[in-house]
């Protein structure tokens, strides 16, 4: 397969399972990002195809269909997917064509498989597009990912841009965690956004000082695995894993 990902960065954490699934989704390396938050680097006006790989785990074929649901991006901004042969323009987010696939098949982009194309802007916010991948004849079986697009500016700006943030305490929580943070004296200010396993942002809190220990409630959130990013100056400087567990 054309390697044709640029600046990727994987963030290899825990996966979730969304009931039984027979299908993995790869990366361009093949290591296996079902159902976590794939990172991309992306630049104003600039297009980029990101190719992920699709295996039937199952000992017996399964038809499928891909699903998209945009979260987060700009109105200037557009993408379009490719899936079973064929490409969908923005605003389709249903393929109409099926993919069968055989026990064990590992599918490219070249074998009718999986492409995104995401065209930017001028915007510098993240972007979040989740891509869903489900049996036509049990719509429970089914394997996602969520594509993180985040901007990219000059490297005299990166380097200005930065801070630190340590692993949250509990972990796993149930009422609040405490975080420390450290925001740099090039960067101006800092939030912590946290995403349900989809990559939807379900909880944001702003940062009032450079440096400190942040309280965050977490009571408002369901049990599950939850990811938790620093944005300082609206880019993410790093991403963990918080569970919140049963009240």
């Amino acid at each position: 397969m054309k390697k044709i990902i640029t600046s990727i960065a994987f963030i290899t954490i825990g996966l979730f399972s969304f009931g039984q699934f027979s299908l993995d989704v790869m990366d361009d390396n093949e290591n296996d990002i079902s159902n976590t938050i794939f990172d991309v680097n992306i630049g104003p006006n600039q297009s980029l195809i990101t190719e992920l790989i699709v295996t039937n785990t199952d000992s017996v074929s399964h038809t499928y269909r891909c699903r998209r649901t945009i979260y987060t991006i700009d109105p200037t901004d557009s993408t379009r997917f490719c899936w079973g042969g064929l490409c969908y323009n923005w605003p389709t987010n249903l393929s109409s064509l099926s993919l069968a696939i055989a026990p064990g098949d590992t599918i490219h982009y070249v074998d009718f498989g999986f492409h995104a194309e995401f065209i930017s802007k001028l915007a510098t916010i993240t972007r979040t597009v989740h891509y869903q991948f489900y049996d036509i004849a049990n719509i429970t079986d089914s394997t996602g990912v969520t594509i993180r697009y985040n901007s990219t500016v000059g490297v005299d700006e990166m380097e200005k841009i930065g801070g630190t943030l340590s692993s949250a305490y509990p972990n796993p929580a149930n009422m609040s965690v405490s975080v420390k943070y450290d925001i740099n004296e090039f960067s101006n200010s800092g939030i912590i956004v946290f995403y349900d396993m989809l990559g939807k942002a379900v909880k944001e809190v702003a940062l009032s000082d450079k440096k400190g220990t942040a309280k965050i409630n977490v009571d408002d959130l369901n049990s599950g695995i939850y990811f938790y990013s620093f944005l300082v100056d609206g880019k993410a400087i790093s991403t963990k894993k918080l569970v919140v567990s049963s009240k």
